[in-house]
């Protein structure tokens, strides 16, 4: 029988009973209970799956479920004979979650945390019916979190004094990294020595110390608070980049076909491995260590493309979620504190060539600069980039998908068309892009350019060169779905410009490629020059990817300030 594609709920026990599908991650319980830190962090990409994967744990330790375990794990490997472990049922599990807590005022932070604590502890003495409603009351009121915790745990160890409690929280750094972005001060303030987060995991240290808390998991997306906080929760494991957990959240390349074989899938109706394919370049990708041997696909993209698949067997309009894409602005949050050269250099650097090469910073130390290499980081860690390869401590990073090259793009052509006070015309956008896989043409598409240079001050053109002609040409390709663009595609001869093959929604079929060239006004004279060595060099691509089976209507262009420009087709 078929499973339903699973809704976006990380609730796990809804989505058993739903009969939607579950991409089994229940090995790594034994996997987890086998290493001997038990206290953990376990950081991931925003929309990767964490919750969900809390949610899997409480179901499976926590005693309340007990009598459902075979309904909700039974199917799966950790509910088969000889794979469940002497934990199961045997936690009373305390969740958290501070997803929800809003930053715009940062002078109630403190209070909506204290909220969460309160009503988490409210609900767990509800869920396992402790105390009377007179030991309730003691968590009413102005408490701070600290002394929320403290009394809980009093309160816990003597009603069920042989009792053990398993901490789960999700999202540990979320209002913390939007401090960190955009009020640096208030951010020490809250996780310094005398910081009230600090506090609070440092009572939950102390009653680990006493046995009460005898396991702890806890997500998020970055190690700023986890590093500031260290030294005062240095009991917990951060086993982000361990190999052996790297595909805990995400899906694998197999998994992926085991949710489309059992979920969408009509024999004869489409290809599963030309579906793959294409998935493959949008949302496949990410690598969280060096030492692991596949990337994985970020698992809300991949049921928001099924999801809308599904209906019709025909792929969506919009190939990238929406919810996705539009977190670009947290490259320029990441970006902010950097120089504006040094911001510029890390932008120009991965959007012309698809990757750049720094350190990862593992520990945040707020003493010290913030630099490109922690920005580099970041992006890491928030997914926009990932590991392609490591020698020693230097990462080769590179943009994991299509859908995150994208949204790169989305910040730069924001931050171009903010810094020059331009605006795009998006129906001029679009025509050009439609005679392009109609016509075979780009006369609408290299007039478009013109216009925008036109547009641009002379002191805007001072340092222009062929990468700034290349970065427009980019803005305008990657606001829609109809190409894949490869920019600076290798091969023996060189690197290509700019590469343009059809998606799956273009109703054309011709790849293009695109030289470019710019001259200063001052060097009109050398137009011709410039024309012929832009033909010599596509001519020679052109060939190669001909080689290949990529044919390509070729172009090369070449600018002349914002004055004029020249076009030649190469056959």
């Amino acid at each position: 029988m078929k499973k339903r594609i699973p809704s976006k709920s990380s609730n796990y026990a809804s989505l058993i009973e739903e009969n939607a599908y579950y991409v089994d991650k229940t090995a790594y319980i034994e996997t987890l209970e086998s290493i001997s830190d038990k206290y953990i962090f376990f950081l991931r990409p925003r929309r990767f799956g964490k919750s969900l994967h809390l949610s899997m744990l409480e179901h499976y330790y926590g005693i309340q479920h007990k009598d459902k375990f075979d309904e909700l794990f039974g199917q799966y490997f950790i509910g088969k004979p000889g794979n469940t472990t002497p934990l199961k049922s045997s936690y009373y599990i305390l969740n958290f979650s501070f997803s929800g807590i809003k930053t715009q005022e940062p002078e109630n932070i403190e209070k909506e945390f204290n909220s969460e604590v309160s009503s988490q502890i409210f609900k767990f003495l509800n869920t396992y019916s402790i105390g009377t409603e007179e030991d309730s009351r003691v968590f009413e009121g102005d408490l701070s979190s600290p002394d929320l915790m403290r009394k809980f745990f009093t309160l816990f160890k003597k009603i069920v004094p042989s009792g053990k409690v398993y901490i789960l929280i999700d999202e540990y750094d979320h209002f913390t990294n939007e401090l960190f972005a955009f009020n640096r001060v208030h951010f020490k303030d809250v996780v310094s020595r005398n910081g009230w987060v600090r506090k609070f995991y440092e009572v939950i240290k102390q009653y680990m110390g006493e046995g009460i808390v005898d396991r702890f998991f806890a997500t998020g997306v970055t190690p700023v608070t986890l590093d500031s906080m260290t030294s005062g929760f240095n009991v917990a494991q951060n086993i982000t980049l361990d190999y052996r957990f790297h595909a805990m959240a995400g899906f694998t390349e197999a998994e992926l076909k085991g949710m489309i074989e059992n979920t969408v899938y009509e024999k004869g109706k489409f290809d599963i491995n030309a579906i793959v394919s294409d998935m493959r370049s949008w949302y496949n990708g990410s690598k969280f260590s060096k030492d692991a041997n596949e990337r994985l696909y970020n698992p809300q993209m991949v049921i928001s493309f099924l999801a809308k698949f599904s209906d019709r067997f025909i792929y969506p309009d919009e190939m990238a979620d929406i919810n996705v894409t539009s977190d670009y602005k947290k490259i320029a949050n990441i970006l902010a504190p950097l120089s504006h050269d040094d911001s510029d250099n890390i932008i120009s650097e991965v959007l012309n060539t698809d990757r750049i090469t720094e350190r990862l910073t593992i520990q945040y130390n707020f003493e010290l600069p913030y630099t490109k290499t922690e920005a580099v980081s970041l992006l890491f860690y928030n997914g926009l980039l990932t590991i392609e390869s490591a020698i020693v401590s230097m990462y080769n990073y590179v943009i994991p998908n299509y859908v995150m090259k994208q949204m790169y793009w989305e910040f730069f052509r924001y931050k171009f068309t903010m810094e020059k006070e331009l605006r795009y015309d998006n129906t001029k956008i679009d025509r050009s892009i439609m005679q392009m896989f109609i016509e075979g043409k780009i006369e609408m598409l290299v007039e478009y350019v013109h216009t925008i240079l036109k547009n641009l001050s002379n002191r805007d053109l001072q340092k222009f060169s062929e990468k700034n002609i290349k970065m427009i040409f980019m803005t305008l390709l990657m606001g829609n779905n109809a190409y894949f663009v490869k920019s600076e595609n290798e091969n023996n001869e060189g690197y290509a410009d700019l590469l343009l093959i059809p998606t799956k929604l273009n109703p054309g079929k011709e790849n293009f490629l695109l030289e470019l060239k710019y001259l200063k006004k001052s060097s009109k004279v050398d137009l011709e020059v410039a024309k012929n060595k832009a033909v010599e060099q596509v001519s020679k691509y052109k060939t190669e990817l001909a080689s290949e089976g990529i044919v390509c209507r070729t172009f090369a262009i070449v600018f002349v300030g914002k004055s004029e420009y020249v076009v030649a087709e190469v056959f």
